[in-house]
């Protein structure tokens, strides 16, 4: 089985950028709230966090939507991840026809573009995550000129793939991120 040192060590020869490296631990520890949320097993709990650190491993070498994840899939294959990772990691781009099965696939989708919505809340509040709430992150949800790019429409159907309320969900991803500063790359 692959560590999460195995799994840090590929995303740094594969990503360098610091956004993206952070964008891709915010979403590690997203799986990982939620691994615990579902009381998973340690060695569970690993497998959600390397799910989300590498689920966007391709993305600067491949930004094209109909490319990325598959090329990173690919070096995944090669260096011996197991197919689950594979699987949700391919469902979390819907251009790539994989449909998400797994509890895991589903929750890397419903994370993967709110953990970049909170975090992005947190730059622009004087105390980051500190007293941040699903109140917070709706009322930013609501403002499209704020954090553009992410795509809201994938927040809602991510939260319905997994079958939580949005403040359940807002508030869930929240808690992880701001364990998330304890974590090093």
């Amino acid at each position: 089985m692959k560590t999460r040192s195995d799994a840090l060590q590929l995303l740094k020869e594969w990503v360098q950028s610091e956004s993206l490296r952070n964008h891709c631990l915010a979403v590690a520890c997203a799986m990982e709230g939620y691994a615990k949320k579902m009381s998973l097993r340690k060695e569970e709990s690993d497998i959600y966090w390397i799910t989300g650190l590498l689920h966007d491993m391709d993305y600067e070498r491949y930004p094209d939507i109909s490319i990325h994840p598959i090329k990173g899939c690919e070096e995944l294959r090669k260096e011996g991840y197991p197919e689950e990772i594979i699987e949700a990691i391919l469902g979390h781009n819907e251009a790539t026809g994989i449909k998400r099965y797994t509890k895991m696939a589903k929750t890397l989708f419903a994370v993967d573009e709110l953990s970049g919505l909170i975090v992005a809340l947190s730059k622009v509040r004087p105390s980051g995550f500190s007293g941040m709430n699903a109140k917070s992150v709706d009322k930013v949800m609501r403002k499209k000129d704020f954090a553009a790019n992410i795509n809201r429409d994938d927040i809602r159907k991510g939260m319905d793939e997994i079958g939580v309320s949005q403040d359940e969900h807002f508030q869930t991803v929240i808690d992880s991120l701001s364990n998330m500063e304890k974590e090093k790359l």
